[in-house]
């Protein structure tokens, strides 16, 4: 159960930040940082029940990526902010992949 939990809000979240990602390469910033703070609400919502279920060094790594895209999305810094944008979507699929229970992850 926890597991599909999980997993729905990891691709809800990678949905949001793809948005984000299509409006960062299109530069349209002030798109990007609506859709990065609808992201960030929906982040706060499930990281509450993530701190239960996960490592806690895990959502760290996500708070400090979605802050650092947030500054990169301020000064409007292309390079940087599509590079955060796909840290931050490895971030998130990690934590699917390491949660699934398979024999790799048990072992």
């Amino acid at each position: 159960m926890s597991y599909q939990f999980i997993q729905r809000t990891t691709q809800s979240l990678d949905s949001q930040i793809s948005t984000v990602e299509q409006s960062i390469s299109g530069q349209q910033w002030a798109m990007a940082q609506n859709k990065l703070k609808e992201t960030q609400q929906r982040w706060d919502k499930s990281k509450i029940w993530w701190t239960i279920l996960l490592d806690h060094q895990e959502i760290d790594k996500i708070d400090l990526s979605l802050s650092r895209l947030d500054k990169y999305l301020v000064t409007q810094n292309l390079p940087l902010s599509l590079g955060e944008v796909s840290t931050l979507e490895l971030l998130i699929s990690h934590i699917s992949e390491t949660e699934k229970f398979t024999l790799e992850n048990i072992l």
